[in-house]
């Protein structure tokens, strides 16, 4: 992952609105990561994305690792990973753009508990694996050879419909996911 380059010249709110400019341009869509949030919000989630956002996408680049010492090295994948925070309206914590090279993952940290990021990084890291969309048999068998690999519980071994498939690993969402980015 690239580091995301912060001006010295510039100040915390253009900073942070600098990272999710281009969080936007990484995401499938760019209404993705459009907050539309009173003018005193977004200048705190700004303020503190320029803080933090470093130390949270090592966090994720770690677990990213992780996932990649699952396959062989020539079975490994060029991807990125990010934290951002996505549209409230949406109901995710992560997704892959196959899109992108290199391939981008980003994952709401906001929306789900600190001790579940890995299994939304491993959820998202299959999407990239398989390289298509979709939770279907073969996205099954990438996330169940993940699953076993870093230690999270796989999916039952007579397999998940795919609205079940969708939450795997399980992710305990926080009360508040606005609260996490406001600092």
């Amino acid at each position: 992952m690239t580091d995301f380059p912060f001006s010295p010249l510039s100040s915390d709110y253009e900073q942070g609105k600098a990272y999710l400019q281009k969080m936007q341009y990484l995401a499938l869509d760019p209404s993705l990561v459009d907050l539309r949030l009173p003018m005193t919000w977004e200048g705190q989630i700004c303020r503190a994305i320029a803080h933090r956002i470093s130390e949270i996408n090592q966090e994720l680049e770690t677990h990213l690792a992780r996932c990649q010492e699952c396959f062989y090295p020539e079975q490994r994948l060029n991807i990125q990973i990010f934290a951002t925070p996505f549209a409230r309206h949406l109901n995710i914590d992560g997704f892959c753009n196959l899109k992108t090279q290199p391939i981008t993952i980003l994952i709401d940290v906001g929306r789900i508990v600190y001790q579940d990021w890995l299994c939304a990084v491993a959820h998202e890291y299959a999407h990239a694996q398989v390289g298509v969309a979709g939770h279907h048999d073969t996205f099954l068998e990438i996330l169940t050879h993940l699953c076993l690999g870093l230690g999270l519980t796989p999916p039952p071994p007579n397999g998940l419909r795919e609205a079940q498939l969708r939450k795997w690993p399980p992710c305990q969402p926080t009360a508040d996911p606005l609260a996490f980015w406001l600092g």
